[in-house]
């Protein structure tokens, strides 16, 4: 194969193209003003991700940054320690036919739900998502979307007289 004449004009012309690995444009390290999940500056560091450092309404920056991750179950960002905190290993039957298995669950804002997103390797797991919920003991979990106590309804009157 003949060698393209070209290229080898354009390589003896212009020395940066005798390079393959160019350097890369570096992250501008700026803050930006999020209003979730607490309203305050963040700002992006290269290979740790995003941080809180300064809170709205504060002149001094945070000591310790709170790092960010994205949650992906409630596609937005939460602090590390937040996700950590509403998440919780389970041995549960993801399906009827199949074995218990272990997951990850995480609870849902209303405080009562759970969702299974992780397995037992960690792997996300895609949704959508069949409700869980803890029973009385804080250990076993149960698919459903409301525990059976806090679906019975009052029947009587309220009004005495």
């Amino acid at each position: 194969m003949a060698p393209n004449l070209y290229i080898c004009a354009r390589n003896l012309v212009c020395p940066w193209h005798w390079s393959l690995f160019r350097p890369r444009q570096r992250y501008q390290q700026e803050e930006q003003y999020w209003s979730s999940p607490v309203p305050g500056f963040y700002k992006h560091y290269p290979g740790q991700g995003w941080h809180l450092v300064r809170r709205e309404g504060s002149d001094q920056d945070e000591k310790f940054p709170p790092a960010l991750v994205y949650c992906r179950a409630l596609h937005r960002y939460m602090f590390d320690h937040e996700l950590e905190e509403r998440s919780r290993w389970a041995v549960a039957r993801m399906h009827r036919s199949k074995k218990p298995e272990k997951l990850r669950f995480f609870l849902l804002d209303d405080g009562v739900s759970w969702i299974a997103v992780w397995d037992a390797n960690s792997r996300f797991i895609p949704g959508p998502y069949p409700k869980w919920w803890l029973d009385e003991d804080g250990e076993t979990m149960h698919r459903g979307p409301t525990p059976p106590a806090s679906a019975v309804v009052s029947r009587c009157n309220s009004i005495v007289g």
